[in-house]
């Protein structure tokens, strides 16, 4: 009776730190780097419900000319949408000598934004659009599909981008662009909604 009770017990333990969210199941602990563009989900929906702003560090790329693009865009497209950070997000962020300008950055570097502040922006861009779902939507997030983004070689002949399709029910609700990063992981170099959230059907 003890080996009955045992076995269970250890298949319990080798359960992963995850919870569900109405849906799929949402990481408690923070994932690891993405060794695939796959991967990359599991560090939008800890972000995102968890509320764990460190984590975009980790799936954000490195070189200034992909941050410094990607951090305009990004925080572009969040205006656009209406997609605000609260005081307490800012401050959680690290960003709030940025605040005042994330709505109008740069493309690139100037004397009063360096790289340090272009990640940081581009780290809070990426939290930022994730507002744009509820816990329960992330949580019912799904892999879509993956394609090459032959666009991305404007980065460079060897740099390899591929869009990764995320979606619930029969809606693809966005395509996050992943890049190689030199450490052999992968992170997002950019991320974008294909849906009107006004339209978009949530919980």
């Amino acid at each position: 009776m003890r080996r009955s009770l045992m076995l269970p017990l250890a298949s319990l333990l080798l359960v992963p730190a995850f919870v569900g969210c109405g849906g799929d199941e949402v990481p408690t602990t923070a994932p690891a780097p993405a060794k695939e563009p796959a991967d990359i989900l599991y560090s939008l929906q800890y972000m995102a419900v968890r509320k764990n702003y460190g984590q975009a560090a980790v799936i954000a790329p490195i070189t200034p000319d992909i941050v410094y693009s990607g951090a305009m865009h990004i925080h572009q497209d969040a205006k656009a949408m209406g997609l605000e950070l609260t005081p307490e997000e800012i401050k959680g962020l690290g960003i709030e000598h940025l605040a005042a300008k994330l709505d109008s950055l740069p493309g690139g570097p100037t004397d009063d934004y360096p790289i340090k502040d272009a990640r940081l922006a581009f780290n809070a861009g990426l939290y930022r659009l994730t507002k744009g779902l509820t816990a329960k939507s992330w949580g019912n997030m799904k892999h879509m599909g993956i394609t090459d983004n032959t666009a991305g070689r404007q980065y460079g002949s060897q740099t390899i981008v591929k869009d990764l399709a995320l979606g619930f029910g029969d809606a693809k609700v966005l395509t996050v662009s992943c890049i190689k990063k030199p450490d052999g992981n992968w992170g997002i170099s950019f991320m974008r909604y294909e849906v009107n959230l006004k339209n978009l059907k949530q919980d």
